[in-house]
């Protein structure tokens, strides 16, 4: 396979795969972009190797890596100003505050994991074993988070049922204030 077709299948890979994320929003079906994303993942991968010639230079791996930690950057200080501020305004809504949380544990999930790999990285050279071994590293990482955020999440909610808001449990906050679908 030639440079050339590689890149065309995976701008064609790349259209599908929004067509069904768009499609499966529009539904309410999250599960198979899921299975779509992780299959045209494991066929590009393939096929990477199958390409004939350079895909990339070291001057295309550092400029990647000088973007990488820039974007990582840019994110964490826009993520923790825009917590900030909505955790502040927490007593206007209730809303802001767990958004104000997810986006203060997943930009700390997001430099623990860069932190991570760029040691992984830095210490031992990739093989095709090891970048095995990274993915696998990666999804029982994920997995754990997880199952760590169902575990240890509050049970004390609204939810909307028949038109109406329900309590569960014995939520800290009124009931919302949006109408109930």
């Amino acid at each position: 396979m030639t440079i050339k077709q590689y890149r065309t299948v995976r701008i064609i890979t790349t259209v599908m795969i929004a067509m069904v994320f768009s499609q499966a929003i529009i539904l309410k079906s999250f599960i198979i972009p899921i299975i779509v994303l992780t299959l045209s993942a494991v066929v590009l991968f393939y096929l990477r190797r199958k390409v004939d010639g350079v895909i990339a230079d070291e001057r295309d791996y550092l400029a990647g890596g000088k973007a990488a930690l820039l974007a990582i950057q840019v994110y964490s200080w826009l993520a923790v100003i825009v917590m900030f501020v909505a955790y502040a305004k927490r007593d206007l809504n209730p809303a802001y505050e767990p958004i104000a949380m997810t986006l203060a544990f997943s930009t700390c999930i997001l430099m623990l994991l860069y932190a991570l790999l760029f040691r992984y990285h830095d210490k031992i050279k990739f093989s095709n074993k090891k970048i095995l071994y990274a993915i696998i590293a990666c999804l029982v990482f994920a997995a754990a988070v997880m199952f760590g955020v169902r575990l240890l999440s509050g049970e004390d909610d609204w939810i909307c049922q028949n038109g109406q808001w329900v309590q569960h449990g014995n939520p800290s906050f009124p009931a919302p204030d949006v109408e109930c679908r």
